[in-house]
């Protein structure tokens, strides 16, 4: 078994731009980075876009691996415009855990986000995809509006990958998450070491939509 999962996921997002494009204490894999970095343009792993974790503003509810309407509204928040962490609203079930991603404004102007983000996890210096990407639940959930500086999380479920059985589920070591915000084609990199289930196990991660928080 791996290290039990730090309570505080507080941690720095490296908004990177990657070329590429989802109660009780409990032991598992994921222990995001408490490093206090925020998102810069440091090196990070890049890999060819994948349309598998896109974010998108779809009204499906569920579903995992669907190419994704993006919007071309000229009042949607641009990557470059925002920085990712974790929120602050952790929680620990058995083999999961609970938390958001946060996305706050930093730009200069008054911008929106509706939909899921396309998470997925990302290995080594050339940012390979491990495992499926999130899965998508809950309903779309209406637009919210953030102002400079102002915050919005999205739900984000993490798996731990100890429970398969080693002939299912062939862990790797994971880097961190790549991360595209609603109606977005750049991703963005949040750190966190760990590990999960490479190839069609699971998905491990469950998104939900900006402005909404995890759930059971």
């Amino acid at each position: 078994m791996r290290s039990t999962i730090a309570v505080g996921l507080v941690c720095a997002a490296g908004a990177v731009m990657l070329s590429a494009c989802g109660g009780a204490q409990i032991s598992a894999t994921i222990t995001p980075s408490t490093s206090g970095n925020s998102s810069t343009s440091a090196p990070a792993p890049t890999t060819t876009a994948q349309a598998s974790d896109n974010g998108g503003s779809s009204t499906q509810t569920g579903g995992n691996g669907t190419q994704q309407v993006v919007s071309s509204n000229p009042s949607n928040c641009k990557s470059g415009e925002l920085k990712l962490t974790f929120g602050h609203d952790s929680d620990h079930a058995m083999q999961k855990t609970y938390t958001s991603l946060q996305f706050t404004n930093v730009g200069q102007r008054t911008c929106t986000l509706q939909g899921f983000p396309g998470v997925s996890y990302v290995t080594g210096d050339n940012g390979q995809q491990v495992g499926l990407a999130a899965n998508r639940t809950g309903n779309l959930g209406a637009a919210v509006t953030l102002r400079p500086g102002g915050s919005t999380n999205a739900g984000l479920v993490m798996v731990n990958p100890d429970p398969y059985p080693a002939d299912q589920c062939k862990q790797v070591d994971v880097r961190g998450l790549r991360v595209y915000p609603p109606n977005e084609t750049a991703a963005m990199f949040l750190p966190t070491s760990g590990a999960t289930c490479s190839g069609n196990v699971g998905p491990l991660l469950t998104v939900s939509s900006v402005g909404t928080s995890a759930t059971s």
